[in-house]
This record gives C-alpha cells, structure tokens and sequence, in this order.
C-alpha cells in the first residue's frame, strides 16, 4: 500500500491528527534507504555501491583489524565472496592510493582463479578544470586486459573507513 492509498482511506476519520500521523509514517518509510550493502549488520562497511542490480561491498569482518572481505551479487544471491568464510585476508588484497591532478585515486585489488578485481574511488578535476569529479566502481581483468568496467549508479561515496595499507600488503 502506498501513501496516496493510506492517505485517501484515512481523510474520512474524525481523529485528524491520527490520520495524519500514519500518513506521515507512511511517507517517511518510503524514503530511500541508505546505500545497500552485503556486509552482515555487525561487520563495518569499508565500501559499497549499486552497479547494476547488483552490489559490490568491502566490509571489516569482526575477526580482527585490518581485514577486508570482498562480496558481489544481490542479498540473496553472492556471486563471489573472497577470500572464503574462515580464511585470513590480511595479505589477500593490495592498496594503493595515485595522486591525480586536482585529486587522486584509492584502489583495494586481489586475484581470483586467473582474474584480478579492483575497487576503485578516485575524484579528478572536471573538464572545466575547477569542478571536482567523483567516479567509484569495479574493473574486472583477464591476463591484463579488462574484460569488464562496472560504475557505481548510486554515486557510491567511496571509501568509508581508512584502509589500513601496511597490515594488508
């Protein structure tokens, strides 16, 4: 049910503020959520964003400082988690940050069964030469050659939590 169809059902009550506070309630659930994520409620989201109709996540598992997971798919459906539920992480991925002209880019990669997956948040100079521009996303290469390049749709808001580069490789 929508807030139209509560709204119209509830405009014949005597109780005014009654009507108008379901309608209210109504309407902010129906707010956009915050970005979605496959992290589980107690890992800290480290990166996520929509690409498609599906999501790629960075979390924290809960087992230690430093460690990342990878996932991508839906909710319901992972399509690849890396590394593997019980597995150490901690030299699994590398980080980089490149300094770009009017800002720079991070990166976390790693290797899978002949691949090479990286995340990416980078923010540039627009081509006005004052506007910054801000891209996140996911390059998925083969023996070097990029055989799939996935943009954020949502914006994506980049990396949320420091990346700890030492402990991680």
């Amino acid at each position: 049910m929508d807030c139209k169809t509560v709204e119209r059902a509830l405009n014949g009550s005597r109780k005014h503020w009654v009507s108008e506070l379901l309608a209210l309630a109504c309407c902010v659930t129906a707010l956009p959520a915050a970005a979605a994520s496959l992290c589980a409620p107690d890992e800290p989201v480290v990166f996520a964003c929509q690409v498609g109709t599906k999501i790629v996540s960075l979390c924290r598992p809960a087992q230690g400082e430093g460690m990342l997971s990878y996932r991508f798919g839906r909710p319901a459906a992972l399509e690849l988690r890396y590394p593997a539920p019980g597995r150490l992480a901690r030299s699994a991925f590398t980080v980089s940050t490149t300094p770009l002209v009017g800002g720079g880019e991070t990166t976390v990669a790693f290797e899978r069964g002949g691949f090479s997956y990286t995340v990416y948040s980078r923010v540039a100079r627009g081509a006005d030469g004052v506007t910054p521009e801000f891209e996140d996303g996911l390059v998925v290469r083969r023996r070097g050659k990029v055989v799939s390049r996935l943009r954020c749709e949502d914006g994506g808001e980049g990396f949320r939590e420091p990346l700890i580069a030492p402990a991680m490789k």
